[in-house]
């Protein structure tokens, strides 16, 4: 197993590309990690949004252990407090968020209960539809969390988790080279402000692989407009484009 060594290395490539991006507005953006992982992982991430011109922060709540009734906090209640403390330090500007992995989970969790605060969702690989045991890590969560994935409470809060989210649009990426969330799982369903992008990376990828990178800032530009789906195949061609000009060239294009 490779690992992230191909995402290492086609995100070197993809590097040119990402200096051809929009520039952002200087709105908040939240990027929350994935399960057993904290801030550090979402490092690349967010100074490439800083780089172009978001508010981008971290999470700020240690590592993910996920949600469990075994726990003597809230996760989400904790969750919910750092985005109202991100509002308002932006002076009530409406907040982008971005979830990897179960982080996505939680993101769309907030914009069901608070799609006044939230601007729109981007998730990448994770478990938002379907059946979590369906995951590579299952008996890991069930370890770390001590709850099963039968118990009644538990199968309760993933039915509500995976029921679409109205009114905020969401963004869902995917990958079939993901060895931890299945595609049919990290997929939205069809909805007026859902859209499902297939990207080429494995599930450790979607932290710092660059053709993810380019399509989050072009999705994060269209916030504020009327929302559409982006033209995946003519960014496709961009961002082929831009990291390799020198192959576009002497193919005359």
């Amino acid at each position: 197993m490779l690992g992230p060594l191909p995402d290492l290395l086609a995100s070197t490539v993809g590097m040119r590309a990402l200096r051809h991006v929009p520039q952002g507005d200087g709105r908040p953006v939240l990027v929350l990690p994935g399960f057993l992982s904290g801030d550090m992982p979402t490092w690349p991430l967010r100074q490439f949004l800083s780089s172009i011109g978001y508010n981008a922060w971290p999470w700020g709540l240690g590592l993910n252990l996920g949600f469990s009734t075994q726990y003597h906090y809230d996760i989400e209640a904790l969750v919910e407090h750092r985005l109202k403390e991100i509002y308002l330090d932006a002076s009530d500007q409406k907040i982008s968020l971005i979830g990897w992995s179960l982080g996505g989970v939680f993101a769309r969790e907030m914009a069901r209960n608070y799609p006044y605060l939230i601007s729109d969702v981007i998730t990448l690989g994770s478990p938002i539809n379907g059946n979590p045991a369906d995951t590579s890590i299952t008996q890991i969560y069930s370890w770390v969390t001590q709850m099963q994935m039968h118990d009644q409470e538990f199968q309760e809060k993933i039915a509500k988790s995976t029921e679409p989210v109205p009114g905020v649009p969401i963004t869902a990426m995917y990958s079939l080279s993901d060895n931890i969330v299945p595609p049919q799982c990290a997929m939205e369903r069809p909805g007026p402000l859902t859209e499902n992008i297939e990207v080429d990376c494995t599930h450790t990828g979607f932290g710092f692989n660059a053709q993810v990178f380019f399509l989050i800032a072009h999705r994060l530009a269209q916030t504020g407009q009327p929302w559409q789906r982006l033209d995946v195949e003519a960014l496709d061609l961009a961002y082929q484009e831009q990291k390799n000009p020198f192959n576009f060239a002497r193919a005359g294009r």
